[in-house]
């Protein structure tokens, strides 16, 4: 099984780089293939331009998104690592979405609607937050997030989420329970390895 994982954070010391590491070695103890795309390190330009825009039918798709569709053409499972900022995902990785998930290659509309052409793949989510638990659930804040990206993006273009990890109060816990936090993200990768 192919894996895909795409980090988007700037500091490659940062706690994602942490999970993004722990769910790549523990897909790799699994014996399934795994290419990481790290946003910032690979500097992608997250701008959709008009000229991008007015082409979505994937005749003129720049060589830079060529190549991000074809690793998610590759992959069975995509697996996605960032932090919230300001109640959402970095802007570099909404970039990625809006330049590399295309109508014509991750959607298309018909009479019926829209048509998720991603079908048969899965996601992992792995979300951090700098607040706490207790501070985003009740005003639903959590259920909005997930919702947007789970349904607006991945249901959207066909891809089943299999789970969106919410990792809470990063900037404020100990070393101790940051391992127990990376126990459970090898847990969430250890589920996917036993429903296949």
């Amino acid at each position: 099984m192919n894996v895909l994982i795409i980090l988007a954070h700037p500091n490659p010391e940062s706690y994602n780089a942490a999970i993004c590491d722990a769910a790549e070695q523990e897909f790799k103890d699994k014996q399934y293939n795994v290419r990481k795309r790290d946003l910032y390190r690979m500097n992608f330009n997250p701008i959709l331009t008009e000229n991008s825009y007015s082409h979505f039918y994937q005749d003129k798709i720049p060589g830079d998104v060529q190549a991000e569709q074809k690793d998610i053409t590759w992959a069975d499972f995509l697996v996605f690592v960032y932090p919230t900022w300001w109640s959402g995902m970095p802007a570099i990785m909404k970039g990625y979405f809006d330049r590399v998930f295309t109508n014509g290659f991750a959607f298309r509309y018909s009479d019926e609607g829209p048509v998720g052409l991603l079908k048969g793949k899965q996601a992992l989510i792995f979300q951090t937050t700098g607040l706490p638990e207790k501070v985003l659930k009740p005003p639903q804040i959590t259920m909005a997030m997930q919702a947007a990206f789970d349904i607006g993006i991945m249901n959207f273009c066909g891809v089943e989420v299999l789970a969106h990890k919410f990792l809470y109060s990063v900037e404020y816990i100990d070393e101790e329970t940051r391992k127990v936090m990376l126990n459970e993200v090898k847990e969430v990768v250890e589920m996917v390895g036993q429903q296949q």
